[in-house]
C-alpha cells in the first residue's frame, strides 16, 4: 500500500471509521489467510485466525495506536494468534514433540515470510485468472501430479493440447511474477519438486 494512502488509512482507523476497517480487511484478508495456513496447516482454521485478529482490532478501535507498517502489524498479529492456537492445541493433545518441531519451523524472519506469502498469493491469483481449460489442465498437472497423457485421456483431448496449455500457463506465470526476486525458488518448490 502506498505510504500516503496508508497514512490516511491509519488516520481513518484511529477515528474508528467502519469503512477503513472494511478496506483493510479486503486488502489483506486473503494474503493473511495464506500466511496463517502455513502455520496451522488448515485453510478454514487459518481464516478463523485472521478473522479473529480483525475482530480484535475493531473491538479495540477506541484505543488503537498504530505505529509503523500496517502490513507488518497485521502479519505479526496473525503470527502471534496462530502460535497461541498451536500452543493451545498442543496443550490439549499432549504432543510435546509437535510444538517443539513447529516452533523450530516458525523461527523465521517475518519480513522474509511476508515476501514469500505475497509471492504465493500472486501466483495463485495468476492461476485463477487463466482461461478455464488452461487453469484446469495446469492444476491437474502441477497440483494433482497427473501426467500429460493421463490428463488428455481424462478430458478427451490430445496430449499436444495439454502440453500447449501447460506451456501457456507457465509463460503467463513467468511474465506476471517476473519482478519478484524469489519467483524461481517458489515455482520450483510448488510446481516442479515432484518431478525430481
Amino acid at each position: 500500500m502506498h505510504s500516503s494512502a496508508e497514512v490516511q488509512l491509519k488516520q481513518s482507523l484511529a477515528k474508528g471509521e467502519p469503512a477503513a476497517f472494511e478496506s483493510l480487511f479486503k486488502t489483506y484478508f486473503q494474503m493473511l489467510a495464506v500466511f496463517a495456513k502455513k502455520m496451522v496447516g488448515d485453510l478454514e482454521t487459518a481464516e478463523d485466525m485472521v478473522q479473529e485478529v480483525f475482530i480484535k482490532l475493531y473491538d479495540k478501535k477506541d484505543s488503537l495506536h498504530l505505529h509503523g507498517s500496517l502490513k507488518s502489524f497485521l502479519f505479526q498479529s496473525v503470527r502471534n494468534k496462530c502460535l497461541d492456537h498451536l500452543r493451545s492445541q498442543q496443550s490439549k493433545q499432549g504432543h510435546h514433540d509437535y510444538i517443539k518441531e513447529t516452533a523450530e519451523t516458525l523461527d523465521f524472519d517475518p519480513a522474509d515470510l511476508m515476501e514469500q506469502t505475497e509471492l504465493e498469493h500472486k501466483i495463485y491469483q495468476v492461476i485463477a485468472e487463466l482461461p478455464e481449460q488452461c487453469q484446469l489442465i495446469f492444476k491437474m498437472n502441477r497440483f494433482d501430479g497427473k501426467k500429460n497423457q493421463e490428463i488428455a485421456d481424462e478430458l478427451g483431448i490430445s496430449k499436444r493440447t495439454v502440453e500447449t496449455q501447460i506451456s501457456k500457463a507457465l509463460k503467463r506465470l513467468k511474465t506476471e511474477v517476473f519482478d519478484y526476486l524469489q519467483v524461481l525458488v517458489i515455482l520450483f518448490i510448488y510446481f516442479f519438486q515432484k518431478y525430481f
